[in-house]
C-alpha cells in the first residue's frame, strides 16, 4: 500500500504542530491510512494464529490484503473527518455548519493526490468522497458523537473488507469495531494537543465577524 508506506513514517516521528489546512490534510489521512492498515493486517494476523506467517508470504494473500487495505480507507478516512469536525464545532462557533464543505474540500485534496487503487472501479474516489460528504453531513443533526461511538456503522464496511472468506468469521466483528474506537481515541487526544484549533477554523471558514 504505498499511501501507507509513504505516511506511516511520518506518523511515527515525533507530533508537529497542526497550524495549517496542509498540516491537518496531512493528519487526517495519515491517520486514515494507519486505520485502514493496521484494522486489516492485524486482525488477519490475530485469526490466522501461528499460521500467519505462511499466510503472508502468499503472493495472492499478499495481493489480496492490499486490495483490502485500500477498500477499507475510504469508511477510516469519513471515521477521521466526523472527529475532526467534532473537534473543531467549539472554536467554529456559529461558523460551524461550513464546517462540513470545508473539510470535504480537504477530503477531496487528499483524494486527489492518488491514483485509483489496482482493481477498483473508476469510480473509487468519487465514491470515497461521498462517503466522507453523507458522514459529515449526518454530524448536523445534533451535538458531535463522542468519538468512542464514531465507528459505527462504518466499522462494519471495515469489516467487510477482511480478505478472509465470510464463512470463516464468527463474532470477529468486535475485534475491528474495538480497534477502530481504540485509535480514534488516540487520534483524538493527540489532535486536541497538536492542533491550533483556532486558527485552523480561521482557514478552513474564514475569520469570525467582530
Amino acid at each position: 500500500m504505498g499511501l501507507l508506506n509513504d505516511l506511516l513514517p511520518e506518523f511515527l516521528r515525533k507530533p508537529q504542530p497542526i497550524v495549517s489546512v496542509g498540516e491537518l490534510a496531512d493528519f487526517m489521512d495519515s491517520r486514515a491510512a494507519f486505520l485502514a492498515q493496521k484494522s486489516i493486517v492485524e486482525f488477519c494476523r490475530v485469526r490466522a494464529g501461528v499460521y500467519w506467517q505462511k499466510l503472508f508470504s502468499e503472493k495472492e494473500f499478499q495481493a489480496a490484503l492490499n486490495h483490502s487495505r485500500w477498500r477499507a480507507y475510504p469508511a477510516c478516512y469519513a471515521m477521521m473527518a466526523e472527529m475532526v469536525e467534532g473537534a473543531l464545532r467549539q472554536p467554529a462557533g456559529l461558523r460551524q455548519r461550513g464546517l462540513p464543505a470545508a473539510l470535504e474540500k480537504v477530503a477531496l485534496a487528499s483524494f486527489s493526490k492518488y491514483a485509483v487503487p489496482e482493481g477498483s472501479p473508476a469510480t473509487f474516489w468519487e465514491h470515497a468522497a461521498e462517503l466522507t460528504r453523507q458522514r459529515l453531513a449526518a454530524t448536523q443533526i445534533g451535538p458531535p458523537r463522542p468519538v468512542r461511538e464514531i465507528p459505527e456503522p462504518l466499522a462494519r464496511t471495515v469489516f467487510e473488507m477482511v480478505p478472509i472468506h465470510p464463512n470463516l468469521l464468527t463474532n470477529d466483528y468486535d475485534y475491528i469495531f474495538n480497534f477502530l474506537r481504540m485509535n480514534l481515541l488516540r487520534a483524538h487526544e493527540d489532535f486536541l494537543v497538536q492542533a491550533d484549533r483556532s486558527a485552523l477554523v480561521d482557514q478552513l471558514l474564514g475569520a469570525a465577524r467582530s
